[in-house]
């Protein structure tokens, strides 16, 4: 189950020290949030869906892919079909370059997808891993694999 908006929130204004945070949440969650200062938001919509209603965040990196692990052995057929609409090269290097031109006041990212599990997981987790954000690992279990592989193998 993803966090709460009432638990985001107290994350957003308690940030960890000395560290910045990543977390994932559902769209429905996001579009609640209030655009504080300190954070920056990547939103990740369905390519078959209308852009995120979240606005005022002077950091804001919009992004559109389907929910697609190549990765996995067992994909579906109607998963295979969405490939051509899946995380590319190309959208991880956006997000490395929105990261790394992130203003120092910055603590937190929000990471949005529909429902807050795979897409916007994978990218928390490939943020935790490649630029040592703090997360909560619990909650990215279910991670989108190739989301994470693909942020990893483009991190240059």
């Amino acid at each position: 189950m993803g966090q709460s908006l009432r638990e985001v929130i107290d994350l957003l204004y308690k940030p960890p020290p000395g560290v910045r945070q990543a977390i994932a949440v559902s769209r429905r969650v996001a579009e609640q949030l209030p655009p504080l200062s300190t954070v920056a938001m990547i939103s990740i919509t369905a390519p078959e869906r209308a852009p995120a209603e979240v606005h005022g965040f002077s950091q804001l990196l919009r992004l559109s892919f389907a929910d697609v692990d190549f990765l996995n052995t067992e994909i579906s057929a109607r998963a295979k079909a969405k490939i051509k609409d899946g995380f590319t090269s190309l959208q991880a290097k956006e997000i490395h370059a929105f990261v790394r031109a992130l203003a120092p006041e910055i603590r937190s990212v929000v990471v949005h997808c529909e429902g807050g599990y795979s897409r916007s997981c994978g990218v928390v987790l490939a943020l935790h891993n490649i630029y040592g954000f703090a997360v909560n690992l619990n909650s990215l279990s279910q991670a989108n694999r190739s989301v994470v592989a693909t942020m990893d193998v483009n991190k240059r």
